[in-house]
């Protein structure tokens, strides 16, 4: 084979199961803008009748630079999406889907993978927001705890800042959240929890390597008028926002 010929060889490949649809990338490649924009494409090409799931294998993708990234945040092609890996770097690789504007979740499995992708849509967190999560008071502390792998729309954070009104309606208490493996947090959702929660200081906690990320990123791009900061087990966590309870505001 000549380095002409490698150079024709396909970046990825679509195919159609019927009920969703198959990307699957080539081995080494870096996702490009231009590869997102093709495969958005691509996809949109083979769904006339409207949108369906996407399974995505990631395989050795080598790289996705910021573009991509963000195209693929953006993206509204599919109904669903559900990335198969082969190990921790294809997770690391795609963590930045916690924050996609359709639901996407990260699998090893390819069957279970598929499982997701075929479950009634309207199972999703979004049909009852009120159940995507657990709220009460625990002594001086507002204590969240999201349902196991959640998708957080604005539906649920809405629902999220009504409840927190409700258990607190005089007092501004600090906020504890557990997150329990949270799959994706729209936009929208982060912009309700910034403007809507009336809280002194927000503790967030969670141990999957995308936790800190979500942190970091609701804090530079949504800018919550509250302190927040990331913690991977409750103890820290308490312990900071006691102090914030403290100090009171300012």
């Amino acid at each position: 084979m000549t380095a002409t010929d490698q150079q024709v060889l396909p970046r990825y490949t679509l195919s159609d199961a019927g009920d969703f649809l198959c990307l699957r990338w080539a081995s080494g490649v870096t996702l490009q803008a231009e590869d997102i924009e093709s495969t958005i494409a691509a996809v949109t090409a083979a769904s006339p009748r409207g949108r369906r799931p996407l399974l995505v294998y990631i395989g050795r993708v080598e790289r996705i630079t910021p573009e991509a990234k963000q195209l693929l945040v953006d993206d509204t092609c599919s109904t669903r999406t559900a990335v198969v890996g082969v190990d921790e770097v294809s997770r690391v690789l795609t963590a930045f889907n916690y924050r996609s504007a359709t639901p996407s979740r990260y699998f090893t499995e390819e069957a279970d993978a598929i499982a997701w992708l075929r479950e009634d849509p309207g199972s999703d967190g979004a049909s009852a927001p009120g159940e995507a999560f657990r709220a009460e008071m625990r002594g001086e502390v507002l204590w969240v705890e999201c349902e196991s792998s959640t998708d957080v729309t604005n539906a649920v954070a809405e629902a999220l800042v009504a409840r927190v009104h409700q258990l607190s309606p005089s007092v501004c208490p600090p906020m504890l959240i557990r997150l329990n493996h949270l799959v994706s947090l729209t936009e929208e959702a982060l912009h309700s929890l910034a403007t809507g929660l009336d809280i002194a200081a927000l503790a967030i906690v969670g141990a999957e390597r995308g936790d800190p990320i979500i942190t970091a990123y609701y804090k530079q791009q949504h800018h919550p008028p509250y302190p927040t900061r990331h913690f991977t087990t409750t103890g820290p966590a308490q312990a900071w926002l006691a102090d914030c309870f403290r100090q009171g505001p300012g």
